[in-house]
């Protein structure tokens, strides 16, 4: 475990993304950065007023070319800063980027604003006759008791950088300044950093391993609470800002509209799980308990997986096989996107130092999806993979049957693509386990990394945020120690008497960049609900129903994320839904303690 983390220069390349496929070199890239601005230039002078259908639908045909452009800028200086955060090169070229584009940005800052201004019937005739503008422009007229005029939003787009600080704040302390003591155990030294303890020894099996690596990971979070607390602070009172000066009536409320979802829906969805999920996962703390005979069940042990006596090292080549044949079901150029996928470098799976933890994915309009993820070849790690092509499968459809303009899908409902390739990955693994270990290893892979993840990890983040914001909309600042204790009430309201919540537990709350991306935590249970249900579809439906889901991943944002569930099958308007998939986690955790049981685990 030493020599795990290397250098980004040590690094196999096969290992790494090919990030010259979406610009060669930094003269290319700053080449294409400066042609943009003098296309936002020309737009604001050929745009600034609209007389007739065919300007505005050649204005919205221009707007979406600079935007493709600006996602491809945005992706290259963007995501080549999360694999090494020691390297300064990416960093200068992102602050350079942002600099520039909020010069674009003031550019067409105007439009919005004119789109409100404009006759109606103007507006009205290109919705009739161009049917994939409908929406968007339905959207921008929405938004006219929110714009403001156009010398204010010029300043507020050019301040854009200075509102985006906090998150390039965030990452640069926690994956550049933070360092984590190393542990000792039985005289051995075990090196930790966030890679590490989030990869490894989280879920390590030796209860001494993983609770020291714990503390000590926490402890080093603790040394940096205040700073963080102070630039999260200034995001969100950044937000508070905005919402008032654009006439919400909070901060959630502006942040839901963005999202084009009611507050009702959001705080219905929140309430529901807080309700009804913790039984369920308190259950499953306790089989955890029993499975490894621990004197308590602790906050330091809830990352742990059952060995079913079944699980085994997955190497990277085995995981792309298990992928293909686990979604072929999707159709052959789904399967060719896969494909491509691992033999031409879109995936970034190597382990260095300075890389970010977690994954993402990235699909730059008019260039191929980048995958960010660290592999160690777990089947949680398979499941990630399934997960991140799930967002590549969604976006290269979308952006070769959309404009760029039309491709920004709603947060709410951007993970339902993903999560349903991971659900019908673990369904497909069920179908063709060979026995009840492996029947046992799937299961628990469902719960402790699908599941856990979005439904339990992402919620407490939901729920926490969701205070943060009520209690800055009355007008509070907020500091470290009320964010701590914040996220620990969260915590006791979930778990209850069944985990003890060790020192460190309520410092979670600083381990996400989520609360950076507006309301994006309580949207990963939003979206595997409906991934669930899609799932179900997938492997139990018909032909039509996997036509009608690729039909869905090829619409981007030309329908309200309410509308795309809906054509999904999906009615997300009440929490049925959430309900029947809370039930299903409660009824795999049922079938995993009778399999326990069945085992002699237990014993």
């Amino acid at each position: 475990m030493e020599d795990i983390m290397v250098k980004r220069n040590e690094v196999d390349i096969k290992e790494t993304w090919k990030l010259e496929d979406l610009f060669e070199n930094d003269e290319k890239f700053y080449e294409e950065l400066d042609k943009t601005i003098k296309k936002s230039e020309n737009f604001k002078k050929t745009y600034n007023e609209i007389d007739s259908s065919d300007k505005l639908y050649k204005g919205l045909k221009d707007l979406s070319e600079i935007y493709g452009a600006m996602h491809r800028l945005g992706s290259f200086a963007g995501i080549s800063t999360e694999v090494d955060a020691n390297d300064p090169h990416p960093q200068k070229r992102y602050a350079n980027f942002g600099a520039k584009a909020s010069e674009i940005n003031a550019n067409l800052a105007f439009f919005d604003g004119l789109l409100t201004k404009i006759d109606e019937k103007i507006v009205n005739e290109v919705r009739e006759n161009h049917k994939d503008y409908d929406y968007f422009l339905k959207r921008a007229l929405d938004k006219k008791y929110h714009i403001l005029d156009d010398a204010a939003e010029e300043v507020i787009s050019k301040l854009s950088p200075t509102f985006d600080a906090p998150y390039g704040e965030y990452a640069s302390l926690r994956y550049g300044d933070i360092k984590v003591d190393d542990i000792k155990i039985d005289g051995k030294n075990i090196p930790l950093n966030h890679n590490t303890f989030e990869e490894y020894y989280e879920t390590d099996k030796n209860a001494e391993i993983r609770r020291a690596a714990f503390k000590n990971y926490h402890k080093a979070l603790s040394r940096y609470e205040s700073g963080n607390g102070a630039i999260y602070n200034t995001h969100i009172n950044n937000e508070k800002i905005l919402a008032n000066l654009r006439g919400f009536d909070s901060v959630i409320d502006m942040l839901l509209d963005y999202q084009d979802i009611p507050r009702e829906i959001y705080d219905n969805h929140i309430d529901t799980i807080m309700e009804k999920l913790p039984k369920h996962m308190r259950k499953y703390a306790n089989i955890l308990k029993k499975v490894y005979k621990l004197d308590e069940m602790t906050y330091a042990d809830l990352k742990l997986s059952i060995d079913s006596g079944f699980s085994k090292e997955i190497e990277i080549e085995e995981a792309r096989d298990y992928i293909i044949d686990g979604l072929k079901v999707l159709g052959e150029d789904y399967v060719e996107m896969l494909k491509k996928a691992f033999s031409d470098r879109w995936i970034d799976y190597a382990q260095n130092e300075g890389k970010r933890t977690g994954a993402f994915c990235d699909t730059p309009y008019g260039s191929h999806s980048y995958i960010m993820t660290t592999y160690n070849k777990d089947m949680s790690q398979v499941m990630t993979l399934a997960h991140e092509l799930g967002h590549a499968g969604h976006f290269e459809n979308t952006n070769k049957n959309q404009d760029a303009i039309n491709t920004d899908v709603s947060m709410y409902f951007v993970e339902s693509p993903s999560t349903a390739n991971e659900i019908t990955m673990e369904r497909y693994l069920l179908k063709n386990a060979k026995d009840d270990r492996e029947k046992l290893w799937v299961l628990d892979t469902m719960i402790s990394k699908t599941y856990y993840h979005n439904f339990v990890t992402h919620f407490l983040e939901a729920a926490f945020q969701r205070e943060v914001y009520e209690r800055i909309d009355k007008g509070e600042s907020l500091t470290a120690g009320d964010f701590k204790e914040i996220f620990g009430e969260k915590l006791k309201e979930f778990w209850g008497e069944d985990v003890k919540l060790v020192e460190g537990a309520d410092l979670t709350w600083m381990r996400q960049p989520h609360y950076y991306m507006g309301l994006y935590p309580y949207t990963y249970s939003a979206g595997l609900t409906i991934g669930t249900k899609v799932s179900d579809k997938i492997i139990n439906g018909n032909d039509k129903d996997i036509k009608n889901w690729r039909e869905v991943l090829n619409l981007g944002s030309t329908l309200s994320p309410m509308d795309l569930a809906k054509k999904a099958g999906v009615d997300m308007t009440n929490t049925k839904a959430l309900e029947e998939t809370i039930e299903f986690i409660g009824e795999i955790i049922d079938q995993i303690d009778e399999l326990c049981e069945k085992l002699g685990l237990y014993e």
